[in-house]
């Protein structure tokens, strides 16, 4: 089984790219870049891969990305997929928040998805709480990501629907 975060949405959201870069040994070497005291870049063979960020906040990174590496379609029907990729901290919940904020348009639907990848498919009662638009706060997001929050579940969706304000208004 492989955990999954995912955005199920009825309309196209901007993806967030990560700030680390992937680049090899050579080219750290060659941009003078400070090797880790432990392993000097001479150790190390010349063509292997390695991650460089800036800073450390740049670790664990909220990272968006349009699809998903695993195959979502049995949890959802909307067409627009984002993997949603961060190892949670209170900061990293808030990036989530803003950027759910900034980005859920009117008349759009959109369910934030964590769960297990590969449970038994006669086995996907995964709970799942509707939210309006306004109110959305940091607390639905550390409940669900937050291992060590009181009501943290192992699988869980949050369905988060922004109606037109007018229709607000009437209905």
């Amino acid at each position: 089984m492989s955990y999954c975060s995912f955005i199920a949405t009825n309309y196209a959201m901007p993806e967030v790219e990560t700030k680390a870069k992937t680049i090899t040994v050579r080219e750290a070497m060659e941009l003078a870049i400070k090797p880790h005291e432990l392993v000097p870049w001479e150790k190390m063979d010349p063509s292997a891969q390695i991650v460089v960020v800036e800073n450390n906040e740049d670790l664990n990174e909220l990272v968006i990305k349009k699809d998903a590496y695993y195959d979502v379609s049995e949890y959802t029907s909307y067409p627009f997929i984002y993997e949603v990729a961060f190892i949670y901290s209170e900061l990293r919940a808030k990036q989530l928040l803003a950027y759910l904020e900034k980005n859920i348009r009117e008349e759009q639907i959109v369910e934030l998805w964590r769960v297990w990848i590969g449970h038994d498919e006669n086995d996907l009662h995964i709970p799942y709480v509707n939210v309006n638009y306004e109110e959305l706060s940091l607390n639905h997001l550390v409940q669900m990501y937050n291992p060590n929050h009181e009501k943290f579940k192992e699988q869980h969706c949050i369905v988060i629907e922004r109606y037109n304000n007018q229709y607000d208004k009437e209905g």
